[in-house]
């Protein structure tokens, strides 16, 4: 699961090889509405962090859990 406060890092087998970190900063569930059915919603969650390190630095950044899972691992 992931918290706010976590520390994680890109995972070895990406093109930064464990090298960035980043802190998670916020949670939260979106909403994605289908344009064409308003009955059909989708809850995505998602995860804001701030890289702590390499060349973005300071900047925050969005991204799906899912897809925060398979870019990042958490560091012990």
């Amino acid at each position: 699961m992931i918290k706010v406060g976590t520390l994680c890092r890109t995972k070895p087998e990406s093109i930064d090889a464990g090298k960035n970190l980043c802190e998670i900063l916020s949670t939260w569930n979106k909403r994605d509405i289908d344009p064409e059915c308003p009955q059909s919603i989708a809850i995505i969650g998602m995860v804001k962090a701030i890289w702590l390190t390499g060349p973005n630095q300071g900047q925050e950044f969005s991204r799906s859990q899912k897809n925060f899972r398979l870019a990042m691992e958490v560091v012990s």
